[in-house]
C-alpha cells in the first residue's frame, strides 16, 4: 500500500468536517474529505443555525457538571475566535449576539449559506471531496494510524493517509447502536436528523481500540408533536415543543415524571420522555405561557408552537377547566383521572409554596396552572444527536481504550488537562492516557462535552473541529519534515 503521510482523512462533511478540513488546509496539509450522503451539512443543514455556548464557564460546569471540563473550556475560550474565523471565510453571521435562555450567548448563521462557503473555501484551497463514500474502517499499522478504508458502490478501497479526523456526526441513526447504549427500545425516539450519522466514526475507531466518554445514554434533542402529526426533514423546528420548561409534562399514565425546569432548556425533559412508555406523554400549559418565548426570544411564542403542530395534524386540546381538559386526554391515549389528580397536586404544592415537596420536584417556574383557556400538546421524544462518543484530549486526540486508567476515573475542575505535548497525556498525578497516534475526532463522535445538559451543538463541531484540524496538520508536517 502507497502512504499519502502529509495527507489528512477527514470523514464527515458537517461543520465539524469541513471546519476541521479548511482548517487543516490552510495548516499546510493536503487533505481529502468524505462523506456518505450525496451533499454536504449533515445535521447542520437542519439545525436552527445559532452557534452559541455558555456565558460563563463556571456557569457551564455547574449546569452540566458532568461534562469533560477540558472540552468545555475548549469551546468556551475559542468559540469567539471561532465565529471570527468563520467570517474571514464569508460566513454571514447576525450583527447581534443573542441570548439563549439564561445562560447563553451566540450569533445566528443560515445553515445553507455557511456549509456553501466552507465547501467553496475548502476546494479554493485545492482539498479533495468524495461524495457518497463511506467510512469502512481504519488502517492502523503498528498501532498508528494509517488512513481509512472507504466504501462506494459496494466496494472497499483504501485511502491512504498520515492522520484522520473522524467527524460522522455521532449515532442517532443506527438503532442497533442506540438499543446497546442509549435506552432500550430506540422506536421510543423520533429521529430528528439526517439519517447519515449510524455511527461510522465510532465504531471503527471502537473497532481499533479507541476509548469510549461517559455519557454513552446521553442525546440532544426536543419532543416533537406526536403523530399523527406529519412534517418533513425541514420542519422539525416547526414541529418542536420548545415550551417543555413552562408547562406541566405528564406521561401515559397522567403522572409527572420528571422535573420539567431542569437543565438547560427542553433538552432534559425530552430525555426523560424517551424513557416513558412509548416515548409519549403530553404537555400542559395555561393562559400565562400561550404568550411566552421559551428560549427568551430565540423561537416563536408557545401559542404558534401549538398552532404549527396543529397545522401538522398533531393533537392539540383546548378547555376552559383543567376538568375538561383531562376528559379530552384520553383520546391521545393518556389517563383522564390520573392527569387530573396529577395537575391538582402540582397546582396545590404551587400555591402552598412546596414545589419541593413534589416528587419530583420542581426547581424552576413554580407557577400553577390557573389561567385558563389551558392547552395540552400530544408529543413524542427525539434525537437529534448522541453526545455520549469518543473519548478524546483537548487537542482532539482519540484515546487508546488500552492506553491507561479508565476513561470513567476521577477528572480535574480544572480548564485544562497538563502535558499535553508529550505521548501519554497526563491529567493531575493519578490519571493516564494515551492518545491514538494520528486519530483525532470532532463534533459528535467527540464525546461528553454536553452531558444531560447542553453547551450548543454548533459551536462545540466548529471549535473541537478546527482544533481537530490545526492537530492533525502539524501531525502530518512534522512526519514529513
Amino acid at each position: 500500500m502507497s502512504h499519502d503521510g502529509d495527507r489528512v482523512v477527514v470523514c464527515g462533511g458537517g461543520l465539524a468536517g469541513l471546519s476541521a478540513a479548511v482548517t487543516a488546509l490552510q495548516a499546510g496539509a493536503k487533505v481529502t474529505l468524505i462523506e456518505k450522503a450525496p451533499e454536504l451539512g449533515g445535521t447542520t443543514s437542519v439545525s436552527g443555525g445559532l452557534i452559541w455556548t455558555f456565558a460563563d464557564y463556571e456557569e457551564a460546569r455547574a449546569r452540566v457538571p458532568d461534562g469533560d471540563p477540558a472540552l468545555q473550556w475548549l469551546v468556551f475560550d475559542s468559540i469567539d475566535e471561532s465565529r471570527a474565523w468563520l467570517q474571514t471565510l464569508g460566513v454571514r453571521l447576525g450583527p447581534l449576539e443573542e441570548h439563549v435562555l439564561e445562560h447563553g450567548r451566540g450569533k445566528s448563521v443560515e445553515p445553507a449559506q455557511m456549509i456553501d462557503a466552507l465547501a467553496t473555501r475548502f476546494s479554493a484551497l485545492g482539498g479533495e471531496t468524495l461524495l457518497e463514500t463511506a467510512l469502512e474502517s481504519l488502517i492502523l499499522s503498528g498501532g498508528v494510524v494509517r488512513g481509512v478504508r472507504t466504501l462506494r458502490d459496494g466496494r472497499v478501497a483504501e485511502l491512504p493517509g498520515g492522520a484522520v479526523i473522524l467527524a460522522t456526526g455521532g449515532f442517532q441513526g443506527n438503532p442497533e447502536l442506540l438499543a446497546r447504549y442509549v435506552l432500550d427500545d430506540p422506536d421510543n425516539l423520533v429521529l430528528r436528523a439526517n439519517a447519515w450519522s449510524t455511527g461510522d466514526g465510532f465504531i471503527a475507531a471502537t473497532q481499533a481500540g479507541a476509548a469510549v466518554s461517559p455519557g454513552l445514554d446521553n442525546f440532544y434533542g426536543h419532543a416533537l408533536a406526536a403523530p399523527p402529526a406529519r412534517y418533513s426533514n425541514f420542519q422539525f423546528r416547526d414541529a418542536t415543543q420548545y415550551h417543555g420548561r413552562l408547562c406541566v409534562a405528564l406521561n401515559l399514565d397522567g403522572v409527572r415524571f420528571a422535573d420539567e425546569t431542569s437543565g438547560t432548556g427542553e433538552e432534559a425533559l425530552n430525555q426523560h420522555l424517551a424513557r416513558q412508555r412509548g416515548g409519549r406523554g403530553v404537555y400542559i400549559v395555561d393562559d400565562d405561557a400561550m404568550e411566552q418565548h421559551p428560549n427568551q426570544g430565540r423561537e416563536t411564542i408557545t401559542r404558534t408552537i401549538l398552532a404549527r403542530a396543529q397545522s401538522m395534524g398533531g393533537t392539540v386540546i383546548e378547555a376552559a377547566t383543567l376538568e375538561e381538559l383531562c376528559r379530552g386526554l384520553p383520546a391521545i391515549g393518556v389517563s383522564a383521572e390520573r392527569a387530573l389528580a396529577s395537575l391538582r397536586e402540582f397546582n396545590a404544592a404551587m400555591q402552598a409554596g412546596r414545589a419541593d415537596a413534589l416528587d419530583p420536584a420542581r426547581l424552576r417556574f413554580r407557577k400553577p396552572l390557573v389561567k385558563p383557556p389551558f392547552h395540552a400538546v400530544a408529543v413524542k421524544a427525539a434525537i437529534t444527536f448522541t453526545t455520549g462518543g469518543l473519548q478524546v484530549d483537548e487537542r482532539a486526540r482519540v484515546l487508546w481504550r488500552a492506553g491507561g486508567t479508565s476513561p470513567f476515573a476521577q477528572v480535574p475542575q480544572s480548564r485544562a488537562y497538563a502535558e499535553t505535548g508529550r505521548s501519554v497525556v497526563a491529567i493531575g498525578s493519578d490519571y493516564r492516557q494515551m492518545p491514538i497516534r494520528g486519530l483525532y475526532a470532532a463534533g459528535n463522535d467527540a464525546g461528553n462535552i454536553s452531558h444531560f445538559g447542553y453547551l450548543g451543538g454548533l459551536a462545540s463541531a466548529l471549535t473541537v473541529g478546527r482544533t481537530a484540524g490545526a492537530n492533525a496538520a502539524a501531525l502530518v508536517r512534522s512526519s514529513t519534515d
